[in-house]
């Protein structure tokens, strides 16, 4: 298994554990809602390409330059994103206001 794979496996495991104890979100929602969107667009772009050792790498390169565009570090992109996965609720809201977004840079505001 590649190193940084295991790291993320790792970070993952360790965060769920925590943010189970809280269930909310390392960073507010409006912040969220724009890394969610981040991650959708990198998400769309790696969509055609074949699984395999390219497109982990453009993956992790990815969610390396979303989390330093948004100023956090890869464990909270992680955390959010693992959170999301667990909480429907929350996600829902989370991905309402990804909508809106989507739908304001759509329309150039």
């Amino acid at each position: 298994m590649k190193p940084w794979i295991f790291n993320l496996l790792i970070s993952v495991v360790l965060v769920g554990c925590l943010s189970d104890q809280t269930g909310a979100l390392p960073i507010d929602e409006e912040r969220a809602a724009l890394v969610m969107f981040d991650v959708h667009v990198a998400e769309a772009a790696m969509s055609k390409m074949q699984a395999g050792d390219s497109k982990d790498s453009l993956a992790n390169e990815y969610y390396e330059q979303i989390a330093e565009i948004h100023g956090i570090d890869r464990t909270t992109l992680d955390t959010c994103i693992a959170i999301l996965q667990r909480n429907p609720e929350l996600s829902g809201a989370i991905y309402e206001k990804v909508m809106e977004i989507a739908e304001k840079k759509k329309l150039g505001k």
